[in-house]
């Protein structure tokens, strides 16, 4: 099955790591005449293993069924953090705060020092979605134009809804439903704040 998925993997033009390496994405297209669009982006820290896991078997799965919807997979969003084993790109900034949300400008840096006392780990970067990797996410969301993503990560298990209010939330014991809030430079905050487009978080338990 993964032969397969590798065999339909895309590369959009600009799709690549601040060292070079392809930021690959998978399509796959429903049957269904009302089918939604999902985007499901993985591994945007690359130190969040148990998030590659999940993108790698929603791709071997999306082989094996006639989906409801219409799916787009970015398995690894930030590969030189992969390879790197860090959570933050090659320049060492985290791609999760680096895209252009309009108080980046005003409130990213200052956000960061007061909050995370200037944790390296959460640095917004040097210029609203300044980074190659954010780039590339752009022009994704702008090709695909989903109407729902889903952003995985590791390690605080629990399910994060940046999105409408939900009139109830299905329960899963496995995830607990909690909020995390959003951040300037966050994906919650640029795309449900300021575009209207439902993100779901999902923190899995590291394994």
């Amino acid at each position: 099955a993964l032969d397969q998925v590798c065999e339909k993997v895309q590369q959009t033009e600009g799709c690549k790591s601040a060292s070079g390496e392809p930021i690959f994405h998978s399509d796959y297209a429903s049957k269904q005449p009302n089918a939604k669009k999902i985007l499901v982006i993985s591994l945007i820290h690359g130190d969040e293993t148990g998030a590659g896991s999940l993108g790698r078997f929603w791709l071997e799965r999306l082989q094996k069924v006639d989906a409801r919807n219409s799916w787009r997979i970015i398995p690894v969003a930030n590969p030189d953090g992969v390879n790197k084993k860090t959570r933050t790109n090659a320049n060492g900034i985290d791609l999760n705060r680096n895209f252009p949300t309009v108080d980046w400008s005003t409130d990213a840096i200052k956000y960061w020092e007061k909050s995370t006392q200037k944790n390296p780990r959460r640095f917004p970067g040097y210029a609203a979605g300044g980074e190659v990797e954010t780039q590339c996410l752009m022009k994704q969301l702008d090709d695909y134009k989903p109407d729902f993503v889903v952003s995985i990560h590791t390690p605080l298990k629990v399910l994060d809804f940046d999105g409408p209010k939900m009139k109830k939330k299905i329960p899963y014991s496995y995830l607990p439903w909690k909020s995390l809030g959003n951040f300037p430079g966050s994906l919650g905050r640029y795309l449900w704040v300021e575009r209207q487009t439902p993100v779901l978080t999902t923190e899995l338990r590291e394994t």
